[in-house]
C-alpha cells in the first residue's frame, strides 16, 4: 500500500509537469466514458433492472404468436380469456386492451389513453390505490353507473387534486361512471395510460364484443415451470375456435416474461447501434490516450534507465506506469459520471423512445459497477502496452545515449498502429452517421403533394352511448363538416379515417379479373373519407369520376376511388374504371368471412397523409365513402391559410362543442408539425451519430497530430542536418507527410471494411437509403482525408520552418 501511495503521488508530479497533456487525456476519456456509461444506464433499465411489481419474475405475458407469418405478439379473443383462468399453472390472470376514453361532466371534455381491464387489475400487479378501492366483483347492472380508476396525474390535473374525488360521477365514453380509485403517482400501466375501465362491463362498442381481442398476463404458480405452463397453454389452445381470420395454422399460444416486448424492434436496434458506436468512440479515446502515453514514455527513457540501474524491476516500472494510467482513467471516469448524469436527465425528459412508465433511467449501483469495470478496462487498454514496451530497457544503450529526448525504445511502430486504429474507427462511425443523416434528409424532403402548413387536423371518437347507430355517427360528421366549411378563413374541410397520428394497416382486397374463376389477393390501404376529401386536397381524377357518399344505395356495389399507385400496381394492364374489388370486413356469427363488393369509379394522383418515415414510393390506397364503413373514430382535416392561428382552432372547437358538449378533440396539429414530430426520433438519432462520429474524428485528429508533432520534435536534429546538407522545404514536408498519408491509407482501408459492417447494422432502421451508398463513402473519405491531411501538414510545415542552426543546437 505504501508503494501504491508513493506511485500515486509521483504520478501527480508527472502530470503537473505537463498539465496540457494531462487535461487533454482526461477530457478525451471523460467524453467517451460519459457516453458509454449513459448507454449502459439505458440498457440497464431495459434489460437488467427488476420490474417494480410484486414477485415480478412470476409475471408472464400470454399471447398468440405466428413465427412463420412474422407475428411475435397477438392478442387473444376475449371469449377465450376465461380459459386461462381455469389453468392451475396460473395463480392469477388479468387481461386488458388499450383504447380511447373520453371523460366529461367535470371540467372540459378530455380524451385520455385508456385501458379496458379485467377485475383482477391491479391486484395481479400488486398495486394498491392511494385513494379508493379495487373493482367490484359483482356483475355490472344497467341501472347503476360503471366503475373507473384514474391515474394520480389525472386526479391532480383534471380534478385539481380534489380529496373527495372518490364517488364522483362523470361521463366516460358517453356512459355514467363513478370514480372508485386513484392509483399511485407515476403508475401508467401499460404505456402512457391514465384511465382504466372494466372490460366486461363497459366495452367501447358492445355490438362488436364478439370480436374483441385482449392481451393477457398470468402469474405462474410456485410449483410450475415455464415448460409446464407452455404445455398447459398448448393443450388449452387446441379447444379454441375463433382465433384469427386466417385460422389457427402456424399459430401458437405462448407465454414470455412480462415486459419482454416493451421495446419495439426499431428501438432495440437503435439501442444496439448506439452502444456499438459508443464502444468505438471509447476505443478511439483509449487509442488516443495510449498514443499520448507512448509519446510521454519516449521522453522518459533516461528516467526508466536510472530506475532500472538502481534496482527497480521490470514489474515495478510497469506498476508505476499503470498507476499513472489508472489515475488518468479515474479522473476520466469521474468526469464521465458527471456527463452521464446530465445525459440521463436529458433522456428522461425527451420523447425519442416511448417507454413504459416504470423505465426511469438513473445511475444505480449497476451503473457504478459498470463504470468501475470500464475504468479498469480503459486503464489496461490505454496503459498496458505503453507500460510493457517502456519497461523493456536496454540499460547500456540508454545510458550511453546523450540526448534528452531520443531513446532506444522501439515504440514508433506502436504509435503508427494506434493512429491507424483511430482513423479506421472514425471512418466507420462517420459512415454510420452519414447513412442516418441521408435517411433523415430523404424523409424531410418527401413531397406529400400539398403544403402541410395549410392543413390542420384533429381527431375525435363517437361512442354508442351517445351515437348508437352508424347513421347517427354519419349524420354527426356530415353536419360537422358542413358547419366547419362555413367558418371564416376556411377554404375546405373533410373527414377521413386515416391521417396524422393514425396510420392504417394494409388490408386484403380481392380482385375479380375477367376470365378468372378465382379472385386474386392484393394488399392496399383502405381510407374512409367524405366526398369533399378530394376537393380539400385538390385531387382531380386522372380517370373516371369521384363518388358522392349521399348517393349510396343499399344492396349495390360501394363506389371507390383508387390512387395511381394502386392502379399501376395491383391493376396493372387493366382498365381500372369499373373494376370489381372485394374487401374482407370480418366474420359472421357462423365463422364465415364477410366480403363487401366495391366498384372502382375513379383514379386520383398520389398524396401522403402518413408514412412519412418511409421515403419510398407511395403506398396503394383505396378511398371509400365513410358512410359505407365503420366511422366511430374519424379525423377532421381543415385547409386554411390561418391553420396555425389559435383563433381558428378555438372557432373549430366551439363548433364541435355546439354539436356535442361532451366530445373532446385531440391530436390537434398541422400536417407540417405532424411530419416534423414523426421525423424527430430519426433526426435525433442522426444528430447523435453525427456528434459521435465528429467526436471520434476530433480525437483521431488530436492523436495523429500529437504523434506526428512528437516525432518531428524528436527528429529536429536529423531535420537540421538534412537542411544543412541542402534539403529543401518541399522535401522535408513531403517526407513528414508521407508517413502520415501511409497511415491514413491503411486506416481508410480497414475503416471501409468496418463501415460495411456498420451499414449492415444501420440497415434495420434505414428506410429508402442503400446501406452501401457510394456518395456517403466518398463524402466520409474526403472528410477524413481533409482533416487528416491538415493534422499531418501542421507538424510537417513546422519542421520545414526550422532553422538548421536552431535544430542543431536543440539537443
Amino acid at each position: 500500500m505504501d508503494s501504491f501511495v508513493t506511485d500515486i503521488l509521483y504520478a501527480f508530479r508527472v502530470f503537473f509537469k505537463r498539465p496540457g497533456l494531462t487535461l487533454l487525456a482526461i477530457a478525451a476519456l471523460a467524453l467517451s466514458l460519459g457516453m458509454s456509461i449513459t448507454a449502459f444506464s439505458l440498457i440497464n433499465e431495459v434489460f437488467f433492472k427488476p420490474l417494480p411489481f410484486e414477485d415480478a419474475d412470476a409475471l408472464h405475458d400470454i399471447s398468440l404468436i405466428n413465427t412463420e407469418a412474422g407475428y411475435e405478439r397477438m392478442p387473444i379473443p376475449l371469449e377465450n380469456f376465461d380459459d386461462l383462468g381455469e389453468l392451475v399453472c396460473f395463480s392469477e390472470t388479468m387481461g386488458y386492451f388499450p383504447g380511447t376514453i373520453n371523460i366529461s361532466g367535470k371540467g372540459l371534455p378530455t380524451r385520455y389513453d385508456g385501458s379496458f381491464v379485467t377485475n383482477e387489475f391491479p391486484k395481479v400487479l400488486g398495486i394498491e390505490p392511494v385513494l379508493g378501492r379495487h373493482f367490484s366483483e359483482q356483475p355490472f347492472a344497467d341501472d347503476q353507473p360503471g366503475e373507473i380508476m384514474i391515474s394520480h396525474a389525472v386526479w391532480q390535473k383534471h380534478f385539481l387534486g380534489d380529496p373527495d374525488i372518490i364517488g364522483t360521477e362523470i361521463r366516460a365514453n358517453g356512459m355514467p361512471h363513478k370514480i372508485i380509485a386513484v392509483l399511485p403517482d407515476g403508475f401508467h400501466f401499460r404505456v402512457g395510460v391514465d384511465v382504466w375501465m372494466p372490460v366486461d362491463t363497459t366495452p367501447p362498442f358492445p355490438e362488436r364484443q364478439h370480436i374483441t381481442q385482449i392481451y393477457a398476463i398470468g402469474r405462474v404458480a410456485d410449483d410450475y415451470s415455464v415448460r409446464d405452463v407452455q404445455s398447459a397453454l398448448a393443450k388449452s389452445f387446441e379447444s379454441w375456435t375463433h382465433v384469427t381470420l386466417e385460422g389457427k395454422e402456424g399459430t401458437e399460444l405462448h407465454c414470455s416474461p412480462f415486459g419482454e416486448f416493451e421495446l419495439s424492434k426499431p428501438d432495440s436496434y437503435a439501442f444496439i447501434a448506439a452502444l456499438g458506436a459508443l464502444i468505438f468512440v471509447l476505443l478511439v479515446s483509449c487509442a488516443n490516450v495510449a498514443s499520448l502515453l507512448v509519446g510521454r514514455a519516449l521522453t522518459r527513457g533516461r528516467e526508466m534507465a536510472i530506475r532500472s540501474a538502481v534496482g527497480a524491476t521490470r514489474s515495478r516500472i510497469m506498476r508505476q506506469l499503470l498507476t499513472e494510467s489508472l489515475l488518468l482513467a479515474f479522473f476520466g471516469t469521474i468526469g464521465g459520471l458527471l456527463i452521464s448524469a446530465w445525459d440521463v436527465d436529458a433522456v428522461n425528459s425527451s420523447e425519442i423512445f416511448r417507454t413504459p412508465y416504470w423505465m426511469t433511467f438513473e445511475l444505480d449501483w449497476r451503473v457504478f459497477a459498470f463504470a468501475f469495470v470500464i475504468m479498469i478496462t480503459t486503464t489496461l487498454i490505454s496503459g498496458l502496452v505503453p507500460a510493457w514496451q517502456s519497461s523493456k530497457i536496454n540499460l547500456n544503450e540508454m545510458l550511453k545515449d546523450t540526448s534528452h529526448t531520443s531513446t532506444s525504445f522501439k515504440l514508433g511502430r506502436m504509435t503508427r498502429m494506434l493512429a491507424v486504429v483511430q482513423i479506421a474507427f472514425s471512418c466507420s462511425l462517420l459512415f454510420g452517421a452519414g447513412l442516418i443523416t441521408r435517411n433523415v434528409y430523404k424523409m424531410a424532403n418527401i413531397d406529400p403533394g400539398y403544403d402541410g402548413r395549410e392543413f390542420l387536423t384533429m381527431r375525435m371518437g363517437l361512442f354508442p352511448a351517445d351515437y348508437p347507430t352508424e347513421d347517427a355517427r354519419d349524420t354527426f360528421f356530415k353536419e360537422l363538416e358542413g358547419k366547419i366549411r362555413r367558418l371564416p378563413g376556411i377554404e375546405e374541410a373533410a373527414v377521413t379515417s386515416w391521417i396524422a397520428e393514425f396510420g392504417n394497416q394494409a388490408k386484403s382486397f380481392l380482385i375479380f379479373k375477367e376470365g378468372s374463376e378465382n379472385p386474386q389477393f392484393e394488399h392496399a390501404f383502405s381510407e374512409s373519407v367524405s366526398g369533399n376529401f378530394f376537393a380539400t386536397y385538390n385531387l382531380q381524377p386522372v380517370k373516371g369520376t369521384l363518388f358522392d357518399e349521399d348517393a349510396l344505395v343499399d344492396g349495390e356495389d360501394v363506389p371507390v376511388v383508387i390512387n395511381e399507385a394502386f392502379a399501376s400496381g395491383s391493376l396493372s394492364g387493366m382498365d381500372p374504371i369499373g373494376q370489381k374489388l372485394g374487401q374482407l370486413v370480418g366474420m359472421d356469427d357462423n365463422g364465415n368471412q364477410q366480403v363487401m363488393t366495391l366498384s372502382v369509379v375513379g383514379v386520383v394522383p398520389n398524396i401522403r397523409v402518413t408514412e412519412f418515415t418511409k421515403p419510398t414510393k407511395p403506398e396503394p390506397i383505396v378511398y371509400m365513402p365513410f358512410t359505407a364503413s365503420e366511422s366511430s373514430f374519424m379525423s377532421l382535416v381543415v385547409k386554411s391559410k390561418d391553420s396555425e392561428k389559435e383563433d381558428l382552432r378555438l372557432a373549430i372547437q366551439n363548433v364541435i362543442l355546439s354539436l356535442d358538449p361532451n366530445l373532446p378533440v385531440y391530436f390537434t396539429k398541422t400536417m407540417e408539425k405532424f411530419v416534423q414530430e414523426k421525423i424527430y426520433p430519426f433526426r435525433a438519432m442522426a444528430n447523435f451519430f453525427l456528434f459521435v462520429g465528429l467526436m471520434a474524428l476530433f480525437l483521431s485528429a488530436i492523436g495523429v497530430y500529437g504523434m506526428l508533432a512528437f516525432n518531428v520534435s524528436r527528429r529536429r536534429r536529423e531535420i537540421g542536418i538534412r537542411m544543412a546538407l541542402g534539403a529543401g522545404t518541399i522535401g522535408i514536408v513531403a517526407q513528414v507527410l508521407r508517413q502520415g498519408l501511409v497511415q491514413l491509407a491503411f486506416g481508410l482501408f480497414i475503416g471501409t471494411g468496418l463501415a460495411f459492417l456498420v451499414g449492415k447494422l444501420t440497415s434495420k432502421f434505414l428506410l429508402g437509403v442503400n446501406p452501401a451508398d457510394p456518395s456517403v463513402y466518398i463524402g466520409v473519405m474526403l472528410t477524413l482525408f481533409g482533416v487528416a491531411t491538415l493534422s499531418f501538414f501542421i507538424p510537417a510545415r513546422r519542421a520545414a520552418c526550422l532553422s538548421p542552426l536552431e535544430a542543431l543546437r536543440y539537443e
